[in-house]
């Protein structure tokens, strides 16, 4: 990790911090147009959202109408998504980071 102007070796500096978060934004929209437009992801998406857990759910949640259910569907793809992607990163960053002290 770069340190920044007080040496602490665990500090990032903004512009790492920012790009992080633009990385991992990225990342997520990105995961989420696969499900979108890759179709056996879509499949996958719609067999998960139609078993017993996701009913249970439903349930436990009062959720009723079409809308609300697709609501929640979507809400579940983007916490899945944005997880992958955190994960993703983390280890593109320790990777990175790995390689970086070996190069040094």
């Amino acid at each position: 990790m770069k340190s920044t102007q007080n040496g602490r070796p665990g500090d990032v500096s903004i512009r790492t911090t920012l790009l992080r978060t633009a990385t991992l934004v990225l990342l997520t929209i990105a995961f989420a147009a696969a499900v979108r437009f890759v179709p056996i992801l879509g499949h996958l998406v719609q067999k998960t959202a139609s078993t017993q857990m996701w009913q249970s759910l439903y349930g436990m949640l009062g959720l009723e109408g079409g809308t609300e259910r697709e609501q929640l569907i979507l809400v579940g793809i983007m916490i899945v998504c944005f997880i992958l992607a955190l994960v993703v990163q983390t280890g593109c960053i320790l990777c990175w980071q790995a390689w970086r002290g070996r190069k040094a």
